[in-house]
């Protein structure tokens, strides 16, 4: 019938220069190594590269690094704490990508995949503790 429009669905509406995260971040200068699960399919060899976190929560991380790994590729990380001394490893997905040009590095956004909560536990003491 005409008179039923199919309705659009609601969306909310996030201003400006407010975050969309779940958890809020915490600054975090950590190195760490990232190795992606399938390098083949990206054109990598496969080996370990170094990376160096900027900011941390318990649902991802935001990294520099010198090499590009495209958006939802897979990776595996392991953060050495220098807090706590252990070793934080986790599985994360690339869901974003910046090249920062002064630097001639990369900056991505990692969302944990395939991570146990006793690694979270691990990186939110190594994120409050200090």
């Amino acid at each position: 019938m005409f008179w039923f429009r199919k309705k659009k669905p609601k969306t909310k509406k996030i201003p400006s220069g407010k975050e969309k995260r779940r958890e809020p971040r915490l600054e975090d200068t950590s190195e760490l190594t990232i190795e992606p699960r399938q390098p083949e399919s990206l054109g990598l060899e496969k080996r370990i590269y170094y990376a160096r976190t900027k900011n941390a929560s318990p649902s991802g991380l935001k990294v520099e690094c010198e090499v590009l790994f495209p958006v939802d590729t897979v990776l595996d990380i392991r953060l050495p704490s220098s807090k706590t001394g252990k070793l934080i490893q986790a599985g994360g997905k690339v869901k974003w990508v910046t090249r920062l040009e002064e630097k001639r590095v990369f900056e991505m956004g990692v969302e944990f995949v395939d991570t146990s909560i006793s690694a979270i536990m691990d990186l939110l003491e190594h994120l409050y503790k200090g």
